[in-house]
């Protein structure tokens, strides 16, 4: 008695296996999100050393230190950005970023006196631009307690 031939089940499984394929492929596709456009970022900056670790527009330090990193950032990119910083205030050296590849920029600024840090940012992304400021005040702390 001779064995019937297993070919059209064969034939069914791989039918079924590449619809499989297809149907995984489109989803992934169709949940693919594309670049958003620009104005879903947010720009602020914090203070470190301090106890508060959220970025905001407007930053202060929590915490006595004789040097403080005052950090600039901006979140919330997809794909690809240019960034041109502007900071004012009396810095002592930027410690990194604020170069127009960097989302970040942050400086060092002194714990001995009162100072007041404004950071600027603009940044494009294909062809659109905003501008966006925060404002960071470092208050000079005695012993434990601000000044």
């Amino acid at each position: 008695m001779e064995r019937p031939m297993k070919r059209p089940r064969i034939r069914s499984v791989l039918a079924s296996v590449a619809a499989c394929v297809v149907a995984a492929t489109t989803f992934t596709l169709a949940g693919a999100t594309p670049a958003a456009a620009i104005g879903q970022e947010t720009f602020g900056c914090r203070i470190a050393p301090g106890v508060v670790f959220t970025w905001n527009t407007y930053c202060n330090n929590s915490a006595p230190a004789s040097t403080y990193n005052v950090g600039f950032a901006v979140q919330n990119t997809s794909g690809s950005y240019t960034f041109a910083w502007s900071v004012s205030g009396p810095y002592q050296s930027i410690n990194t970023g604020c170069t127009a590849t960097s989302p970040t920029c942050s400086v060092w600024v002194s714990g001995h006196s009162d100072s007041s840090i404004e950071a600027t940012v603009t940044y494009t992304q294909n062809g659109q631009s905003r501008t966006q400021t925060a404002y960071a005040t470092v208050n000079r702390y005695c012993g434990s307690q601000l000044c």
